[in-house]
């Protein structure tokens, strides 16, 4: 046999591989609807919950998304508790005038000292807990919008026996540019669908920093979200952490919606290039083995001119696109995630990640909030170069937070 011919034989195990894996992938998107629409468990009580969202910078749609809070169809008390570790962040001004706005609503804004660990947001979550006041916390990220129904769905969940920690999936609105876009596409056609298809093999370490519930007295048990200040993968560390107190981790049929807002292309790019790494320094085998998820970039290959492809092959490779655009169509369909135009461009998205996935294996160092840091085989920061100084702590009247030890 040929190096060619090898070679050959090579690309074609991949490519089947990769239309079983999106012939999957379509499979459960397409009773996604379905199994989401039947999601309806019912509250044991209505405990009380702080939900916690932590700052780093203005949102374009912070303001509605802090709104939202406000709306929740919940019968139980609800606090929100939002905070920075930076006194100067314009995002806390935007908090205060949601707050203004919401006079009824129990809303906590602070400015919190930036000590304890390279995860600044893990730190700033443990000082947000310092004010928070009842038995069920959530941490949701600041550009997560949330529908009136958020809490009543998954508080339900969370009282289900042994439940530790309920998460939930998440959708991006098409692009408004080309980083948006790529962005969306990331999230819609790439990231769910395939989280989809790993809780539906049952996978159970899944959790996603765009919405994390749990109970205080879990949360506590593990160390608090100090415990997770030296991880880049918080969320993933989290739910190790909840799996270790014997209980389980449910990612929940419900989806919320961010709203990525990269600076420009390259943003979006070094974004994905840390997600990459972070999600190889999290699970290494099953990030090496995602290569037969790139059906497009084999398809490519395989259509190649120099390749002396054969008819057949060039036939596979064109079912194996089309059955890529059609997992993706799937995909963002089920989680009510609009791709439009934006469809065409898969092929475009899978070809760069495929070069984000190579890009993974050259280094372990990654750009986060302007810091740069290596990341240990465990998943534990190393800042190496780019420190910045920060600010003297702040604090808003009534609501003193001291350093942390």
């Amino acid at each position: 046999m040929t190096l060619t011919a090898a070679a050959g034989d090579v690309l074609d195990v991949l490519l089947a591989t990769s239309a079983a894996y999106s012939i999957a992938v379509a499979w459960v998107a397409a009773g996604f609807r379905r199994r989401a629409s039947a999601f309806a468990s019912e509250m044991v009580d209505a405990p009380g919950v702080s939900i916690l969202v932590p700052l780093a910078g203005p949102e374009p749609t912070l303001a509605a998304n802090l709104t939202a809070y406000c709306r929740l169809e919940y019968s139980g008390p609800v606090q929100l508790v939002v905070g920075s570790l930076d006194e100067n962040d314009p995002a806390l001004a935007v908090a205060r005038r949601v707050r203004s706005d919401n006079p009824t609503v129990d809303i906590r804004v602070v400015a919190a000292v930036p000590d304890g660990g390279p995860n600044r947001k893990a730190v700033l979550l443990e000082a947000l807990m310092r004010v928070a006041r009842h038995p069920i916390v959530v941490a949701v990220d600041s550009d997560i919008r949330v529908m009136p129904d958020y809490l009543r769905r998954l508080v339900a969940v969370l009282q289900r026996p042994s439940v530790g920690l309920v998460t939930c999936y998440y959708r991006a609105p098409r692009g408004r540019s080309l980083a948006q876009a790529f962005e969306a596409l990331c999230i819609n056609a790439d990231f769910t669908p395939s989280v989809m298809l790993a809780t539906a093999l049952g996978r159970a370490d899944l959790a996603f920093g765009a919405s994390l519930m749990l109970r205080r007295d879990t949360l506590e048990a593990i160390g608090g979200f100090a415990a997770l200040a030296d991880y880049l993968a918080d969320d993933h560390r989290l739910a190790e952490l909840v799996l270790d107190q014997g209980k389980r981790v449910v990612v929940a049929p419900y989806v919320v919606e961010t709203d990525p807002n990269p600076a420009d292309v390259g943003a979006a790019i070094r974004h994905q290039l840390r997600w990459a790494r972070t999600t190889r320094a999290c699970a290494p085998v099953g990030y090496a083995a995602n290569i037969v998820t790139h059906g497009t970039t084999f398809a490519l290959i395989g259509a190649l001119p120099v390749g002396h492809a054969s008819a057949l092959q060039l036939g596979a490779a064109g079912a194996v696109m089309l059955l890529r655009l059609g997992a993706a169509a799937l995909g963002g369909r089920a989680i009510n995630a609009r791709l439009g135009w934006t469809l065409w461009f898969v092929p475009l998205r899978d070809v760069v990640s495929t070069a984000l996935w190579i890009a993974s294996f050259a280094g372990d160092r990654v750009e986060w909030r302007g810091r740069i840091y290596r990341i240990a085989r465990d998943g534990r920061l190393v800042e190496v170069e780019g420190v910045v100084a920060l600010s003297p702590p702040a604090v808003e009247p009534a609501v003193r937070l001291p350093a942390q030890s």
